[in-house]
């Protein structure tokens, strides 16, 4: 058995965050056929909605490296009990006092799982008690816009594992995060066969998918992403996605900071995709797109 950290001090969704997160995919990629004790020794917090996305690493592990995972259920109830209250770790008793309404539960879907993965929008995601109440026209606009982002899983990802989502209630920020992650082969591969003056980086492959620019059925793109960039920034909220070597924030973006376009290095590459959404509830407008 081999001992590994998860990482240290808070896991949150952003770029820090991340890079946590593939820091200790990275560590574990070293090992094949044992199993390695997750260890949360240095962890204060980690974002619920992350679930998604160290659910897809441990799969991975778990398919290519032969990984066994385990974790010390008293550690996750001390120090990071979301993992018991969004369903990432199960529990066989006392159900009830696990599960907390401010989780989005963690679950997995398999590509051809599309009418489960809208039940799952519809009965879980749109109508949390943490959302408003949408209007019947918001809601069908926002579940077209996700499906088209699990659209591009099944049709562009070239895989047949599964995708991972996961939400997660922030009441103090009065923040709502979703995060969708796909163990795929990540934007850049089937944007650059189809714009190779274009597109030189990760990054770049972003960019020009935010941007609503497709060139289906060939590369991701569309106008889910854009659509769903242009709801949340006029409702004060915020989009992420991750590929590759690049992570990009709209919000980092929109605040002009040191990094061009919202654009930043992972300092490691995630082969798939992560699109988190991040809903402002105190300004989200039900009725506007």
């Amino acid at each position: 058995m081999i001992e590994i950290n998860l990482g240290e001090d808070s896991i949150l969704t952003d770029f820090s965050g991340f890079r946590q997160l593939l820091k200790f995919y990275e560590t574990c990629r070293k090992y094949e056929g044992t199993t390695v004790d997750i260890k949360l020794d240095d962890i204060r917090w980690i974002d619920g909605n992350l679930c998604a996305f160290l659910g897809a690493l441990l799969y991975r592990l778990n398919k290519e490296n032969q990984l066994l995972f385990s974790i010390d259920a008293k550690q996750v109830a001390e120090k990071c009990g979301i993992l018991f209250h969004n369903n990432f770790i199960q529990v066989e008793q006392n159900l009830d006092q696990y599960h907390k309404k401010s989780c989005i539960p963690y679950q997995g879907f398999f590509p051809q799982q599309k009418d489960e993965f809208i039940d799952y929008l519809e009965n879980e995601l749109l109508i949390h008690s943490a959302m408003p109440k949408f209007s019947e026209e918001t809601k069908e606009k926002l579940i077209d816009d996700l499906t088209e982002v699990y659209a591009n899983i099944d049709k562009h990802a070239e895989t047949g594992n599964p995708f991972f989502v996961c939400g997660q209630h922030y009441p103090q920020q009065q923040k709502i995060h979703f995060t969708i992650c796909d163990l795929g082969v990540g934007f850049y591969k089937k944007i650059k066969e189809r714009q190779p003056d274009k597109i030189k980086s990760d990054g770049d492959s972003i960019l020009w998918a935010i941007e609503g620019n497709s060139t289906k059925p060939d590369a991701p793109g569309g106008s889910g992403l854009k659509n769903l960039h242009s709801y949340l920034d006029e409702n004060n909220g915020g989009l992420q996605i991750y590929t590759g070597e690049a992570g990009w924030c709209s919000k980092t973006m929109k605040s002009g900071s040191i990094y061009p376009n919202g654009i930043t290095s992972l300092r490691n590459t995630y082969i798939g995709s992560v699109i988190s959404l991040e809903f402002n509830k105190k300004s989200l407008l039900s009725g506007k797109f």
